[in-house]
């Protein structure tokens, strides 16, 4: 551990800290939640997939399946359920037809922006009581820690 790494007891609270927040950031009951809050019931699980592509924009079933640390068959579920409510469109590649390109169709993209409306409303809800300054340092530190903590996975593959 370097010297401006903290304390044992200060990385460990981060570490409950960031156990909480993941846990609760993949809570499928708070994605029906925020899903209802905009009028649109869409299963937890498929709330994932649906972020993926609207955070990452169009990429390969390969693609969807590392970034969401799945399985390509349990994509391709998802996928294929996304289509079928018109929330996705999967094209097959012209140069390698094993190859399905998917993106969202724009009732994908405007529901995947209505869900993060609700995700922002949820935090400011969480955070009402937080001095301003302590959001903006907390948006702040949390972006580097994310950034540096995907840098890191990144060095680690």
């Amino acid at each position: 551990m370097s010297a401006g790494a903290g304390s044992d007891e200060t990385l460990a609270a981060i570490q409950d800290a960031l156990g909480v927040a993941a846990r609760r950031a993949k809570d499928f009951s708070l994605h029906e939640a925020l899903g209802q809050r905009v009028g649109y019931s869409l299963e937890g699980p498929y709330y994932a997939t649906l972020a993926r592509l609207g955070l990452g924009g169009p990429c390969t079933v390969s693609q969807l399946a590392d970034g969401l640390g799945l399985e390509l068959s349990t994509i391709s579920r998802r996928v294929k359920a996304l289509e079928e409510r018109g929330l996705v469109t999967r094209t097959i590649d012209t140069g390698d037809r094993r190859i399905s390109h998917l993106d969202l169709t724009p009732s994908g993209r405007e529901l995947f922006e209505a869900l993060s409306a609700s995700w922002r409303e949820m935090l400011a809800e969480v955070l009402t009581d937080w001095p301003s300054s302590d959001v903006e340092d907390l948006a702040r530190l949390f972006s580097r820690f994310a950034n540096d903590l995907e840098s890191f996975a990144e060095r680690q593959r």
